[in-house]
C-alpha cells in the first residue's frame, strides 16, 4: 500500500488542465483538489468532460495543458502505471473480476505473491487478504467464494478492496451503485464512509444527484468542459445543482412536485388490458403475481435488488420459463418460447446492461437498428436491400433525436445517452405494443434521461403498454402512471399517480421486508395529521 497522506493534506491536485482533442477543447482550465479522507462527487452531462479528467488523472491521457498531483509527486505520463504507485485506483463500471476465480485469486489478479523461482506464494497472499478485508469490514468468507457465487454488492465490496490493495490514497468510483437497490446502496455507502475514514480520498462519479447529497463531503460539476460548481455538499441544494449541470432552470423535479408538462396520470378511458398477468410464479424469484397493464400506461416497477423485478421481465420476453400462472396479451395466450418469438409478437426489451444485450457496439447505427426487423428488407429472391433500413434508420434517429455524424457511425463512438437511444429506436423499428424496459436511463445523464422519458411517454401515447423497472425512484415516479412494488417475489402494494401514497417515503417503506412496513404506515399517518 501506499504511505497514507497527512491528516487535511490534498491527495490529488489538478491545476489549470485543459484538454484538446483535434480542434474540439474538451476541458478547459478545470482545477480541482481531494482532501484525505473525504468523499468529493463529480457529476455533469454526458461529454461536460467528466471521464476525460478522470483518465488524465489515472495517465491515461496527457493533458494539453496543466499539472496533475498525487500528494506531493507530479504525474509523469511515461510510464502506464505511475498513477497506481503514487497511490490512485479506481473502480469502473464494467466489473474486473473473473467469474470462474474466488476471491483471494481475483484479489491478487496480476500482481501475485511469488517466491525467486517464480511459485505462488499462497500463504502470504492470503495473510495480506485477511488483514485487508479486516481493515475494510469485509466477510473474509469471500476469499474463498467464487465470483460466480457471490451478491452483486459483495463483488463490488471485492472490485473496492482490490483497487485498494494496490493503491489507497486516491479511489475513484464510476457509477458503483448503478445495479443495485436501496438497500444495497445503504450498505455501499457506509462501506464508502469506512474507507474514507481510513485516510483514502474517494472520487465518486453518479448521474444520481440523491447520491451527492447522502454521502459526499464536496461536489464538483462539469458543463462543457469547464467546472461551474465546486463547493461543500453541505452549502448547496438539488435546484442549485441541477441547474449549474443544465445552465438553465431546474427540469428534474423536487420530491412531491410534480411534472407540469407531463400527460402521465391523465385519467385514461377503461380499456381492455394489454397485458393481463395472473398467478405467475417463476423459480423461487417469483411467488404469485397478478396484475393488467392497460394500452396507453406507463407502469412502474419498484422493489430492491432480488425482489423478482429482472425476473418478471426476462420472463415476459420469453428469457425465462415460468413454473405457473398464465400471460395474455391482448386477449390472447401469450407463452414465448424465446426472446425472438416475443419480438415477432410485438414485445420488446430494453434490458438493464446496454452494452452486453442491447446493442452491439462495433455496429453502426443502421444496422443495430433494423437487426430485429432484418425479414422486412429481405426481397422475394432473398436478398438483403438495404435502401429501406436505412430510411427507417434515418426516421428513426429523428423521432428519438440521436446525436451522431450520421446512420453509419459506429453505437460505439457514441455517448452513453445516446447509445440508450439506438436501444430505444431499435423498439420503435420493431412496432413494439408491449415495451419491457431495465433500468432504461442506466449511466445516462439528467438531460438524456428525462429525453428518454418523454419518448417513452410518447410510445404510451402511441397505444403501447410500458413496464419500467428501476432503482431510481425519482425516475420511477416521474415516468409512471401506477407503481407496482415487489417485495420477495410477490406484490405488496399497486399506488396510482394521485393517491396520497404516491411519494418515495411510501414506496421505500413498502420495499423492505417486513419489519420495515410500519415506516409507510407512519409516513401516512404524518399526513393525515398535516
Amino acid at each position: 500500500m501506499t504511505p497514507a497522506a497527512p491528516q487535511g493534506e490534498n491527495v490529488l491536485e489538478m491545476r489549470g488542465i485543459s484538454m484538446r482533442f483535434g480542434e474540439v477543447w474538451v476541458l478547459n482550465d478545470v482545477n480541482l483538489s481531494l482532501r484525505r479522507g473525504t468523499i468529493h462527487a463529480i457529476v455533469g452531462h454526458n461529454g461536460a468532460g467528466k471521464s476525460t479528467l478522470m483518465k488524465i488523472a489515472l495517465g491515461v491521457f496527457e493533458p494539453t495543458s496543466g499539472e496533475v498531483r498525487i500528494g506531493s509527486q507530479p504525474l509523469t505520463y511515461s510510464k502506464p502505471a505511475a498513477a497506481r504507485d503514487l497511490g490512485l485506483g479506481m473502480v469502473f463500471q464494467e466489473r474486473s473480476l473473473i467469474p470462474t476465480l474466488n476471491g483471494l485469486d481475483n484479489l491478487f489478479l496480476n500482481s501475485e505473491r511469488k517466491n525467486r523461482v517464480g511459485l505462488l506464494r499462497r500463504r502470504q497472499e492470503a495473510k495480506e487478504a485477511v488483514a485487508l478485508l479486516d481493515q475494510l469490514g469485509i466477510p473474509r468468507l469471500l476469499l474463498q467464494l467464487g465470483v460466480s457465487e457471490m451478491s452483486t454488492i459483495e463483488q463490488e465490496l471485492l472490485e473496492i478492496a482490490k483497487a485498494l490493495r494496490l493503491s489507497d490514497r486516491v479511489l475513484t468510483l464510476d457509477e458503483p451503485t448503478a445495479p443495485f437497490g436501496q438497500a444495497e446502496i445503504h450498505r455501499l455507502f457506509e462501506f464508502i464512509r469506512t474507507v474514507a475514514a481510513r485516510g483514502t480520498g474517494i472520487i465518486l462519479i453518479t448521474h444520481h444527484l440523491g447520491e451527492v447529497f447522502a454521502v459526499s463531503d464536496h461536489v464538483t460539476c462539469l458543463r462543457e468542459g469547464r467546472i461551474v460548481l465546486s463547493t461543500r455538499t453541505s452549502d448547496t441544494s438539488m435546484s442549485q445543482l441541477i441547474r449549474a449541470m443544465l445552465g438553465r432552470s431546474s427540469v428534474v423535479f423536487e420530491r412531491g412536485e410534480q411534472p407540469r408538462d407531463s400527460k402521465a396520470g391523465v385519467p385514461r378511458p377503461s380499456r381492455k388490458p394489454r397485458l393481463s398477468v395472473s398467478h405467475l410464479q417463476v423459480g423461487e424469484k417469483l411467488a404469485d403475481v397478478s396484475f393488467d397493464v392497460q394500452e396507453g400506461e406507463i407502469l412502474g416497477l419498484a422493489g430492491l435488488a432480488g425482489s423478482g423485478r429482472s425476473t418478471l421481465l426476462r420472463t415476459l420476453f420469453g428469457d425465462l420459463r415460468p413454473n405457473g400462472g398464465e400471460v395474455r396479451v391482448d386477449g390472447n395466450l401469450y407463452r414465448p418460447r424465446s426472446p425472438r418469438d416475443a419480438i415477432v409478437r410485438g414485445v420488446y426489451m430494453i434490458p438493464e446492461d446496454r452494452g452486453r444485450h442491447g446493442v452491439v457496439l462495433t455496429k453502426s447505427i443502421t444496422e443495430n437498428t433494423v437487426m430485429p426487423v432484418l425479414q422486412r428488407f429481405v426481397n422475394r429472391l432473398r436478398l438483403l436491400q438495404m435502401s429501406g433500413g436505412r430510411a427507417a434508420t434515418r426516421e428513426v434517429m429523428a423521432r428519438v433525436g440521436i446525436r451522431a455524424r450520421g446512420i453509419d457511425q459506429l453505437v460505439g463512438e457514441l455517448s452513453g445517452g445516446n447509445q440508450q437511444k439506438v436501444v430505444l429506436g431499435k423498439a420503435l423499428a420493431v412496432g413494439a405494443r408491449l415495451m419491457l424496459l431495465d433500468e432504461p436511463t442506466f449511466g445516462v445523464d439528467i438531460g438524456a434521461t428525462r429525453e428518454i422519458i418523454r419518448q417513452v411517454r410518447e410510445m404510451a401515447e402511441g397505444g403501447a403498454a410500458v413496464l419500467w423497472a428501476t432503482s431510481d425512484l425519482r425516475e420511477l415516479l416521474e415516468a409512471a402512471d401506477r407503481v407496482i412494488v415487489l417485495r420477495d417475489g410477490v406484490i405488496e402494494r399497486s399506488i396510482d399517480r394521485g393517491d396520497p401514497d404516491f411519494n418515495e417515503d411510501v414506496v421505500i417503506a413498502r420495499m423492505q421486508r417486513t419489519q420495515y412496513v410500519q415506516l409507510a404506515d407512519a409516513a401516512q399517518g404524518r399526513r393525515a395529521d398535516d
